[in-house]
């Protein structure tokens, strides 16, 4: 009776039964060790009925292999119908405990337990399915058996009632699904979105099969596919159980569409012309055929893909061939490549970044542990609800990404295995999470490119700091011309020796602006680590007071209008040259905008913590807009500001954090902007007072700062009349001394709408204008006095070198003049302007 061999538990279908059991055998298991490994409570929550629902599955899927061996023969129709009411009561309860299983994932959602109706619901439908299934005859009465595969069953009176059973319990599943997706995340409604697909794949394999078919029609020859098909469910659950990131429905028809095309046109034509003529021979015919299928699958596959991507995306490529084909791109313009790839993933305009780590907040790189990490919010929102354990420290950096708008945060490693680069993106434009193929993709090609990225920030820095050098030098050389034309005059003056030692004593003075200039600029651009650098103690008063005396001012004016700490003196650990490129930094940038804002000032105060002491420097002159204000630290930002590398903030911020500190930024646009400084507070050290070089806590810096400073110089006025436009003192005071020398009346101006205002109250001849200036730059400057006094010339007097510059020169002004000017060049310009086309104005030439 049971001579069988193995041969009869291994017919086709029995075997695709027995590869699905495995297959869920081991998702239950890679489960249960996920959950096992984060420490998740299982009792009492949604994971408890997924397991039972999962066990449930296996049974099922096992009695349903029976039917289709020979133990269906030999155990004959009493084993028949006990195996088929097994597969009853295995099926019911799968679909039971998927139930159960929403109504407790509803519950956790809405933060309670589950409802008393839907416990009753599940207990009496449970207790009514054992009732009819262990009574005899109930449910099924007899099992006729010609062969395996090749059975009837014969069903009692309440299988109708059992089948309406199941159905109420997969409408409640579906009700309980999408009651979740209301007032949800997107995240939730991902996840939400996949279950229901995979429920709608099993309640409508069952219901076409084991009821339409085997109940009303009869026929018991598909069977075996529901169970095989459950696989989809209870994959599809899983799934969106334990992980955040789901693919995109459009990808997962491509790859699905493609798939099966590939296969039905290998096993189609293959089946048809092989089939005849292989029996009893298969697996020699076998071995060449998948011999064929391994070396033209690739080839076929990616034809396929093509016209598949034509009907699911409308395009040749998918969104993903498309990231990844940005390679090429990244190698000719990172920043082309940078905007395409925003309209790819539709993200807003400038809210797709690629950024230094050494400027963008290492507090990022603290969760990013390899390059296949990745911070999404909306992972983290539902991280929070779910981890007890550290999650103090992922809610503040959910906080931090929320507050700036962030939405995914990637890591670009170096060649040292460190983060060299981050790409931050805000939402998408719809507000669509990212994709796994997406993310997938750009981890994919931001590997590819990260030596391009390396390499681009080198060649940058060379042309930030060579742009940077020439154009911060004009001011010093500048003054160094001044000074050479004053000395000759004192000269031919016959001053005395006294008055000609101090105007050499400015020169030198000029000259070591530059050098330091210089030197804050290699400081900027240079890729040492300034944690390398040797530190000592001193007080924040008599650090700051070294500082200030060892800047370069222009003038005594500008120093006067630094205000020192006078109070809360704080010991700090750090390196004095260090920290004078900081305060270098932000007293240029400050400086910068004196001209155009007379009112503007420095004040430097502090305040001491517990934890932290602070010191602040706040200036009272443009201010920064609150929607850039983030981005000030990064490399090569910079704002309302020409000629600059881009790179002095993102300096000062490395370095502070070497100190074991940090520089953070508040501004209000139009008022002041602040620069709060926090330095670690240093244990065991002596008092402040100690470190103290003098006690006027700054007077005596600021006596000799005085003396490093250039004396303004008075000039006589005649006419004509020339208007000088610049936003540097010494450019115009250079101008101005040499059209002295021509005879020509001088009005100056230090920004472009000045410029206007000078221009509409006084006769003007002749414009002098820089191009590059705070609150109205000299092209716009030249449009708005050509529709004033069409009449007047403007001539540029500026460095810029650059083709749209030098275009718009052409465009807009009469002439141009390279900056710093000379005599003769000033003397081409009056004679070409005033005196040929103005001959009555003045024959003092």
């Amino acid at each position: 009776m049971f001579d069988f061999g193995l041969a009869g538990l291994l017919y086709p279908k029995a075997i695709t039964l027995y590869v699905t059991i495995a297959a869920v055998l081991l998702w239950q298991l890679y489960y249960c060790y996920r959950l096992k490994s984060r420490s998740e409570r299982v009792l009492g929550t949604h994971h408890a009925p997924y397991i039972a629902y999962s066990a449930c599955i296996i049974i099922w899927i096992g009695s349903n292999a029976y039917f289709h061996t020979d133990l269906l023969v030999n155990f004959g129709s009493e084993g028949g119908v006990f195996m088929a009411k097994l597969a009853n009561l295995a099926s019911f309860f799968s679909f039971a405990f998927a139930y159960y299983f929403s109504c407790q994932l509803l519950a956790e959602q809405k933060n309670r337990g589950t409802k008393r109706w839907q416990q009753l619901i599940f207990v009496l439908l449970s207790g009514y399915s054992l009732f009819i299934n262990l009574r005899p005859d109930l449910t099924v009465e007899n099992v006729s058996i010609q062969g395996p595969s090749e059975f009837v069953i014969e069903f009692g009176s309440q299988t109708a009632y059992f089948f309406n059973s199941i159905l109420i319990l997969i409408t409640l599943t579906l009700i309980n699904l999408a009651r979740m997706r209301v007032n949800s995340s997107k995240l939730t409604l991902a996840k939400s979105n996949y279950m229901i697909a995979g429920i709608l794949v099993f309640m409508l394999s069952t219901t076409a099969i084991h009821l339409g078919m085997t109940y009303f029609l009869g026929d018991f020859s598909l069977t075996w596919l529901p169970p095989a098909l459950s696989i989809s469910e209870m994959l599809f659950f899983g799934y969106a159980l334990l992980t955040s990131r789901f693919y995109s429905a459009k990808y997962l028809a491509y790859i699905a569409v493609t798939t099966l095309l590939v296969c039905g046109i290998f096993v189609l034509p293959l089946g048809a012309v092989l089939m005849p003529i292989t029996e009893g021979n298969q697996w020699l015919i076998s071995i060449p055929i998948c011999a064929l299928i391994g070396v033209t699958w690739h080839w076929l596959y990616r034809r396929v893909s093509r016209l598949v991507s034509y009907f699911v995306y409308f395009k040749k490529q998918t969104p993903v061939q498309q990231i990844l084909a940005l390679e090429e791109d990244f190698k000719r313009s990172i920043d082309d490549a940078m905007e395409k790839l925003g309209v790819l993933l539709d993200i807003p305009k400038d809210k797709l970044q690629l950024v230094n780590s050494h400027c963008s907040e290492t507090f990022y790189e603290d969760y990013l542990h390899s390059d296949k990490s990745v911070l999404l919010l909306d992972e983290l929102s539902e991280e929070i609800k779910y981890t007890s354990a550290n999650s103090s420290t992922l809610r503040k950096l959910y906080n931090k990404m929320r507050s700036s708008d962030t939405a995914l945060v990637m890591p670009i490693y170096g060649h040292s295995r460190s983060v060299s680069h981050l790409l931050i993106s805000s939402h998408k434009r719809n507000q669509k999470l990212f994709s796994n193929e997406e993310i997938s993709a750009l981890q994919t090609l931001l590997t590819r490119v990260q030596s391009t990225i390396e390499a681009d920030r080198k060649v940058r820095q060379s042309r930030a700091l060579a742009h940077s050098i020439a154009h911060e030098m004009r001011n010093p050389l500048t003054q160094v011309q001044l000074q050479f034309e004053v000395l000759t005059q004192h000269i031919e003056s016959q001053f005395p020796p006294e008055t000609l030692k101090g105007d050499i004593n400015k020169g030198q003075a000029a000259i070591q602006r530059g050098r330091q200039l210089i030197d804050i600029i290699l400081r900027e651009v240079s890729d040492t680590s300034p944690e390398q650098e040797p530190q000592v103690a001193t007080s924040i008063h008599n650090a700051v007071n070294q500082a200030i005396t060892r800047y370069g001012f222009e003038n005594e004016k500008s120093l006067d209008r630094v205000k020192l700490p006078q109070q809360d003196d704080f010991v700090v650990m750090l390196n004095e040259t260090l920290f004078n490129f900081v305060i270098f930094n932000l007293i240029r940038n400050a400086v910068y905008y004196f001209d155009s804002y007379p009112a503007s000032q420095i004040e430097m105060s502090t305040q001491t913590g517990p934890y932290e002491n602070v010191l602040i420097f706040r200036d009272t002159g443009p201010g920064i807009d609150n929607t850039i204000v983030h981005k000030i630290f990064d490399d090569f930002f910079s704002y309302q500001k020409s000629g600059g590398s881009g790179l002095g903030l993102s300096y000062c911020q490395r370095v502070m954090r070497s100190f074991g500190g940090r520089i953070e930024c508040h501004s209000v646009k139009g008022e002041f902007t602040e620069f709060y400084l926090y330095f670690p507070v240093v244990p065991n050290s002596p008092k402040a007072e100690t470190f103290r070089v003098n006690s006027e806590h700054g007077s005596s810096a600021k006596d000799e700062a005085k003396s490093n400073v250039m004396k303004e110089l008075k000039v006589g006025e005649h006419a004509p009349t020339v208007l000088i436009v610049d936003d540097k003192e010494v450019q115009r005071t250079l101008v101005q001394l040499y059209l002295k020398q021509l005879g020509v009346q001088c009005l100056q101006a230090n920004n472009g709408a000045n410029a206007i205002e000078m221009i509409q109250s006084h006769k003007v001849d002749l414009v002098l204008m820089d191009v590059q200036m705070p609150v109205m730059n000299g092209f716009d400057a030249s449009q708005r006095i050509k529709a004033i006094s069409p009449s007047v010339k403007v001539i540029a007097l500026s460095g810029e070198s650059g083709d749209l510059e030098l275009a718009q020169i052409s465009k807009l002004m009469d002439g141009r003049l390279n900056k710093p000017t000379t005599l003769n060049a000033l003397r081409e310009v009056i004679q070409t302007w005033l005196i040929q086309n103005q001959p009555t104005e003045s024959n003092s030439l």
